[in-house]
């Protein structure tokens, strides 16, 4: 049920139109439809006042609105505690997201994160971790581009905020934060109260740098709703009989993670009968969709690192191999989905029949290793080889790789680079 369904209520009680309604609230009908019936969650302060005014719905006389101002670069639990001590102080606060593009650009830049968070990544993160207080925590962005760096930017900054405060349609009389210094500029240029929340890091010993430039390190201060952006994907390749699967499955277990196995098998298994003789193009998009399903569920919950079995370059391989073409959803899944590190197997180990496998003599597997590697190739991907044939070598070699992952140390050494 919809959290708004008062308002329907409300305007059945006043005897009240639903066009009369929307047009004295400036709303159209179909928003308020949408907001009634719960396909909008989270309306904006503007309209909702708008529509409590048309209703002759009274609003709390003295209520206190907070404002918190951020980049959530990552968010991190000392914000969190910041935000949830202010919102028991105040009837209704306001987190601001802001962002700059050339001062984001630039902080990646300085970091050992390996992708950019986008404005966007940052709103989501903050509207999952308060989806359970909606109504009383709102999330908005603010968009600081162009605007000098502090401490000269103070006065034109200000002028934006108060933009912001008139466009969404609330009145804060408190500013909440952690750090002294923006005290005094906050009660000069909004003329707001300032709250201070832990400003000597007291209870929460960490910052959005040191998590940017130590992921692992400060781990436990990552909100699980962040820590997928930062684990690192770790796919091991390799033709069939190679022991990807066993290898996977050990560590995992040894690292106290996630694994992602290989949609493929269960498939053919499922899907086809355990038999790849009815395995047609058309399925392999569904094969590519299925593990990649099994990694997003295997990156919301890993442990710092996610083991995956097998890759979208190896099911273009089979698909080559089987269908005599590659496949073009296949080619962007490799391209919109690549992975931290890659580890290839030598197929040099034992072939055993399984009943689900069909390249088992010497030169079948060659040519299959060898396609691996001139994919690995094609699409300019970095891959360690592991060359031995015994499991154990296999085992310690890449559990050594694994680790200098987790204490974040440089492996490019290992790596066989392409292009």
């Amino acid at each position: 049920m919809s959290d708004f369904v008062y308002l329907q209520e409300k305007r059945k009680q006043l005897n009240l139109k639903v066009n009369e309604l929307c047009l004295q609230a400036n709303v159209t009908r179909a928003y308020f439809n949408q907001l009634i019936t719960g396909k909008i969650k989270s309306p904006s302060a503007a309209k909702l006042n708008a529509l409590h005014k048309a209703l002759q719905i009274s609003e709390k006389e003295d209520k206190k609105v907070g404002v918190i101002f951020g980049k959530f670069y990552p968010v991190h639990t000392g914000h969190i505690n910041m935000i949830y001590e202010a919102f028991s102080r105040v009837d209704e606060l306001h987190v601001i997201v802001c962002s700059d593009t050339e001062r984001d650009l630039k902080l990646f830049y300085d970091s050992k994160m390996k992708r950019m968070p986008t404005v966007q990544d940052r709103l989501r993160w903050m509207q999952q971790i308060f989806k359970y207080q909606k109504n009383q925590i709102f999330i908005h962005n603010l968009v600081e581009d162009g605007l000098p760096s502090y401490p000269n930017g103070w006065e034109g900054w200000s002028r934006e905020v108060k933009k912001l405060f008139k466009e969404k349609g609330f009145n804060p009389s408190v500013v909440f934060s952690s750090e002294i210094q923006d005290k005094a500029p906050y009660e000069q240029y909004l003329n707001l109260e300032v709250s201070l929340v832990d400003p000597d890091r007291a209870f929460f010993n960490v910052s959005a740098t040191k998590i940017r430039n130590n992921p692992f390190h400060y781990w436990k201060f990552i909100p699980k709703e962040v820590r997928p952006f930062f684990v690192k994907t770790i796919a091991i390749l390799g033709g069939e009989s190679s022991g990807k699967t066993v290898l996977v499955n050990k560590l995992a277990a040894v690292f106290n993670t996630t694994s992602a196995w290989e949609y493929g098998r269960e498939f053919v298994f499922e899907k086809l009968g355990g038999d790849e003789q009815a395995m047609q193009y058309s399925d392999y998009p569904q094969m590519a969709l299925g593990h990649q399903h099994y990694i997003d569920y295997a990156l919301r919950h890993a442990h710092k690192i996610a083991i995956i079995d097998t890759d979208f370059i190896t099911t273009q391989a089979f698909c080559i191999q089987y269908e005599g073409k590659p496949h073009p959803f296949l080619d962007s899944m490799i391209r919109e989905y690549p992975f931290d590190i890659t580890i290839l197997l030598n197929n040099n180990t034992k072939w055993v029949d399984d009943g689900l496998r069909s390249l088992g003599n010497h030169k079948q597997r060659q040519q299959f290793q060898n396609l691996l590697k001139k994919l690995l190739e094609k699409y300019k991907v970095s891959y360690i080889e592991i060359e031995s044939p015994s499991y154990l070598e296999r085992y310690n070699q890449v559990k050594s790789v694994v680790e200098k992952v987790l204490n974040e140390e440089e492996i490019s050494d290992l790596q066989r680079d392409i292009g």
